[in-house]
């Protein structure tokens, strides 16, 4: 995937090609919001800008909110499993 953007701002399904996850997922952690790996603490994540009613995004927002995610929606490798326990 290439950012063609100058500002590097990416869409929500650029942000979720790279992520590897439904641009549905994208939405949710924006409006809804997702929690902290241990499950503490909630996080939004923040929309950068909007072009009309087409919400941006920075790409290290959206791999944070992936990573925060990644063993709940069990796409997990055995060492983000060691990390968690």
């Amino acid at each position: 995937m290439r950012i063609t953007r100058g500002d590097g701002l990416i869409d929500r399904d650029q942000l979720a090609e790279l992520a590897g996850v439904s641009p549905d997922a994208v939405t949710l952690w924006s409006t809804r919001g997702y929690m902290s790996r241990d499950g503490k603490t909630r996080y939004w994540l923040p929309v950068a800008k909007r072009e009309g009613r087409h919400p941006l995004y920075e790409v290290t927002e959206g791999q944070k909110a992936e990573w925060h995610t990644r063993v709940r929606g069990r796409r997990a490798t055995p060492r983000d499993l060691q990390q968690v326990a």
